[in-house]
Order: C-alpha cells, then sequence, then structure tokens
C-alpha cells in the first residue's frame, strides 16, 4: 500500500481497521465529516470520493508523496488524535467541555505533534468573532492547546480562547496595569485567573481551506 498499512490509515482519521474494510466492503458507509477530512487530507475532490468505488491502493495513488512523507512523521514525531468541534457540535462543546466521555466521543484530527498540554481542534463558525487582522473563514479549523502554568510565559501577544459560564470567547492576551487580559479589541475585554474555572487556549497551529 505504497508504504502505509490499512491499519495506519484508520489511525490518521480515528478510525478502526475493522471500519476500513466495512467501508470497502460496503457493509457501512463513513459519516460525511469522515469523507470530507479523508478528501482534503489525500487532495482528492470529493466528487471523485463520493461517487468512484476507490479503495484504500486507489485513495493513496492520489497523494503517495504525502504518505510517504507522514510515514517518515510518524518515526520522528508522535501523531496525535486531536478531539475536533465542528460548528454544530459547538455549544454541546461550550456546556460539556469538562465532560471526558463527551470529549472522548467526538470525532479526532490526527497530526504530527509533540506537545504534552490538552488540545482542541474548533472549527471557525463566524470569523467575525476573532480580533481583527486574523484572516480566517467560515471552515477553517484552530488548534488550541490549554493554557497551564507551566506555558503562560509564552502566551502573550497571542491569539487565545476562554470558556467561561458557557460562553466561548477569542482575543488577543494582552498585559494591562500589570494584569494578563484576553482582549477582543479596544472596548472588549476578558479578566484572565488561571486559579479560576475559566479553561484559557492558546492557538497552537491553523487549518485554512483552499
Amino acid at each position: 500500500m505504497k508504504g502505509l498499512s490499512q491499519q495506519a490509515f484508520a489511525d490518521l482519521f480515528g478510525l478502526t481497521r475493522g471500519n476500513i474494510s466495512s467501508y470497502e466492503e460496503s457493509r457501512a458507509e463513513p459519516k460525511a465529516e469522515i469523507m470530507i477530512r479523508i478528501a482534503n487530507f489525500f487532495s482528492i475532490p470529493l466528487p471523485d470520493l463520493i461517487e468512484k468505488d476507490l479503495s484504500v491502493n486507489e485513495l493513496l495513488h492520489y497523494n503517495t508523496s504525502f504518505v510517504i512523507e507522514t510515514e517518515k512523521l510518524k518515526m520522528t514525531r508522535r501523531l496525535t488524535n486531536i478531539p475536533y468541534v465542528s460548528v454544530p457540535c459547538i455549544n454541546d462543546y461550550i456546556q460539556k467541555c469538562d465532560n471526558k466521555e463527551f470529549i472522548q466521543k467526538l470525532p479526532a484530527l490526527t497530526t504530527p505533534c509533540s506537545s504534552k498540554s490538552e488540545l482542541i481542534a474548533i472549527e471557525v463558525q463566524e470569523p467575525n468573532d476573532l480580533p481583527a487582522g486574523f484572516e480566517f473563514r467560515n471552515g477553517d479549523v484552530l488548534i488550541f492547546e490549554r493554557v497551564t502554568k507551566e506555558n503562560i510565559h509564552r502566551i502573550t501577544d497571542k491569539l487565545g480562547m476562554m470558556i467561561d459560564s458557557g460562553n466561548l470567547r477569542f482575543g488577543i492576551y494582552r498585559t494591562e496595569d500589570n494584569e494578563m487580559i484576553l482582549s477582543l479589541n479596544d472596548w472588549v475585554k476578558y479578566s484572565f485567573e488561571i486559579d479560576s474555572d475559566t479553561k484559557y487556549w492558546l492557538l497552537q497551529a491553523s487549518f485554512k481551506q483552499e
């Protein structure tokens, strides 16, 4: 399989080898979000993936060089499954972000990552909710790392996210009057209290649509 086993293919998308077999044998159909992720990952036109009967081997022909590089990365960097929150799930996530069972049931994005901190991937729902200066669009995916006392020294002037009292807010971490805040703009600013129940996150990476 051009250097990628059926199990490795499944691992890339948080699936099992049984899932892949059932798809190829037409015993089950992948969810739409899985189809989109596979199409984007291998640079396959979505109509080809939906309309053609493609095996894992045929999928690999679309982007063999990327697959080989992925296999090399697996030997040098750890592939991490990051819980993925799509737009329809954002409200549920805000309410259940402390529920480990809910988080475990979310789909996952698999990417090389050396971070040992908690990570979450969020689909952009409304770019206007972000601070000015960021060219993110609806459907782009932002990967955030949980802010802790161990990494708080590197959050200044970086894009952040906070979840507090049923709200999800974005802003830039800034220092004002010797206190850290999360600032959306010159008028909308949120307090930063690392020892509170509020969850704070720091942008680590982004995946933009073509």
